[in-house]
């Protein structure tokens, strides 16, 4: 019966989605537990898993999500920028060598986009379109891994709490994920965080990240 009791826990654990209802009443545990049973293939009777359901300690998780839900509420502004492109360059010597005259064509001044995140083994390179050919043009091209266009950037700035408070990351991605939305990049800057999207998806991506952060009505 543990083993049981452990396993049945071990995918609510990884099912945020399956928490959330729970917590909210809008699941009905012998439906779940048919679902867990037929779709995890969990090899135990329905009354086993039903009751491990019972027993799951949803608590432990509610409090962590609603703290994060109501520091996003306070999230002090939030806009977006489309017609943006990512470029992946090896991490070697030479790379490192022209990254520099970036600057050459990228102006912060004129409110050019520039995000550089380095890996072990990768560069990435989030900037405008506009500027895609002519950074590409710097680079030989062995040292492009991949590129690609029609990407947008959603930027939340945020409460200075939210830096120290666990769920808020997994809140938002949860939020896209249960809509179909992928996440192509995730930066934080304090006191900003970045979300990339691709370009079709910023207007729904937008709209749900707006209802998350928008403040409470009292």
């Amino acid at each position: 019966m543990t083993n049981i009791v452990n396993k049945v826990w071990e995918i609510l654990d990884k099912s945020p989605h399956i928490i959330r209802c729970m917590d909210s009443g809008l699941i009905n545990t012998t439906a779940l537990a048919r679902y867990i049973i037929s779709e995890k293939k969990v090899d135990a009777t329905l009354d086993a898993v039903s009751s491990a359901i019972r027993r799951y300690e949803i608590d432990k998780y509610a409090d962590i999500f609603t703290t994060a839900h109501k520091l996003l509420h306070q999230t002090i502004n939030l806009s977006t920028k489309s017609n943006l492109a990512e470029i992946s360059l090896s991490k070697d010597a030479e790379v490192q060598h022209i990254l520099p005259k970036l600057f050459e064509i990228i102006s912060y001044v004129r409110g050019d986009v520039l995000r550089v995140m380095q890996a072990n083994e990768s560069i990435r390179l989030l900037i405008d379109e506009k500027n895609l050919e002519k950074v590409i043009a710097l680079f030989p091209k062995d040292k492009i891994i991949t590129k690609e266009k029609n990407l947008a950037e959603i930027n939340i700035y945020i409460h200075p709490q939210m830096q120290k408070t666990p769920g808020i990351l997994a809140t938002i991605a949860n939020e896209l994920a249960i809509n179909k939305i992928n996440i192509v990049e995730f930066v934080t800057c304090p006191p900003e965080m970045l979300c990339f999207v691709k370009k079709e998806d910023l207007l729904r991506a937008s709209d749900i990240l707006y209802q998350l952060c928008e403040p409470e009505k009292k």
